[in-house]
């Protein structure tokens, strides 16, 4: 049905199927049916909607609304929205899609409504990955390259969630950032690990993962690792984590369950994901826990140097399933201060002996996460403290303390009233005079 408005203008209402394109342009736009508004530049469409740019974008929807004069499609109604050039896609209830101006705006597509992204990445062979799922209140696309995401944002790629209340995700640079109660969580049993922060940024390379950013109040916790800092920094080694930075404005601690290392920055190795080597620099400290298989404390063994390094044992058979490892060597270096434990002979509930150095450099060597031995080098001085045997507990562990007197309490019934006060007589500590008699 053709409509004419004016000389120049006209409405067309079309069923049974259309199908346009765009004056001068090699786009394609099909339905079961539209209606066309000249003076509006409106084109309504109904019904199996299709919307297809060759080698860029192919859109289907149950409705649309195409504004000829601004090239922008409005879609409702089971939006999918495929670029062809890589393969993603969207989807969600209702998008918008903006065409490329040349020279004046790239391609742009909003989508409402919590949609879902499923990013296709591709390395330099042209091999397509394993999809990226995104899911967002709202994204925003921009030309292909630049992908925005906000509210309650939900990332998965492999074995790895990310969480955040917004994200961005750059295409050329492949970085991406999650702004805003960052976490990030590795669901693999085998190499589970979490990472938190006010926002984290990932870098990848050929579409491989290879490094992640933890800003602000950081913290990052896998099997036998808790480590905290301003800043932390992963470094992986095939989808894995082999190093760890920690460092910033304050303090980096990292807890394992035999050693808590603080200092300025810390650098950890992790092989396999598991601690070989925790370095920390600036006025370190490590406390351990000592042997509670020979002594009962609740104190820490102390370590303290300008820098210490722990070293932890990488000599476990191929087969060993142990979930920790055990802590071999502690270096401190520079200002070297070591206050150790060390259990008596007579027994595991006597209490342990003190072992106080202080040296230029202190060497630790544990056996089976107890302290075997500590040597000092350069400008040695230390103590060696005992405790003293309580008297008053015998061989047997008995006590021979005194036992206080029973508290003597007042009788039942109301206290007596004291009566007036009276002289009272005393002795004189001198003879009474003799008494004379009469000649």
């Amino acid at each position: 049905m053709y409509s004419r408005v004016s000389d120049v203008s006209a409405n067309t209402f079309i069923g049974g199927g259309f199908i346009g394109h765009c004056q001068g342009e090699n786009n394609r736009i099909q339905a079961d049916s539209a209606e066309q508004f000249q003076d509006a530049g409106i084109i309504n469409l109904y019904g199996n909607v299709s919307f297809e740019e060759p080698g860029k974008m192919r859109l289907t929807a149950a409705r649309a609304t195409y504004f000829t004069r601004e090239g922008r499609l409005y879609a409702d109604g089971n939006v999918v929205a495929t670029q062809l050039a890589t393969g993603s896609t969207f989807t969600g209830p209702n998008m918008e899609y903006y065409r490329e101006v040349p020279g004046v705006s790239a391609a742009r597509m909003l989508a409402p409504g919590r949609p879902t992204a499923r990013l296709i990445e591709k390395d330099s062979t042209g091999k397509p990955g394993a999809p990226v799922i995104v899911i967002a209140n709202t994204f925003e696309d921009r030309g292909d390259t630049l992908l925005l995401a906000w509210g309650n944002v939900v990332i998965t790629r492999d074995a790895i969630e990310g969480r955040s209340d917004s994200s961005s995700f750059d295409k050329i640079t492949e970085r991406a950032r999650l702004v805003r109660g960052a976490r990030i969580n590795n669901t693999d049993p085998n190499q589970t690990f979490v990472l938190t922060g006010d926002t984290i940024d990932l870098f990848s390379t050929n579409r491989q993962l290879e490094r992640v950013v933890a800003l602000h109040e950081a913290t990052a916790t896998s099997q036998d690792l808790v480590m905290q800092a301003e800043r932390i920094d992963l470094r992986l080694t095939l989808q894995k984590i082999s190093q760890a930075f920690a460092f910033g404005r304050g303090r980096a601690t990292a807890q394992t369950p035999q050693q808590n290392v603080e200092a300025d920055s810390l650098h950890i190795l992790l092989p396999e994901q598991k601690v070989r080597q925790v370095r920390a620099v600036g006025r370190a400290i490590a406390l351990g826990v000592p042997d509670t298989t020979r002594m009962v404390s609740e104190d820490r063994d102390m370590l303290r140097g300008d820098s210490v390094f722990a070293f932890f044992d990488s000599t476990a058979a191929p087969d060993d399933t142990a979930k920790t490892v055990q802590i071999r060597e502690i270096r401190a270096l520079g200002n070297a201060s070591s206050l150790f434990q060390m259990a008596s002979n007579k027994g595991r509930t006597v209490p342990p002996s003190i072992n106080y150095t202080r040296g230029a450099r202190i060497f630790v060597d544990f056996d089976s996460g107890a302290v075997r031995t500590v040597r000092v080098d350069s400008a040695a001085s230390g103590v060696f403290l005992e405790p003293v045997t309580d008297s008053l507990v015998d061989s047997t562990g008995s006590s021979r303390r005194p036992v206080p007197p029973p508290v003597r309490r007042p009788p039942d019934g109301p206290e007596p009233v004291p009566s007036p006060a009276q002289p009272v007589a005393f002795a004189s500590p001198w003879p009474s005079p003799a008494k004379r008699r009469a000649p």
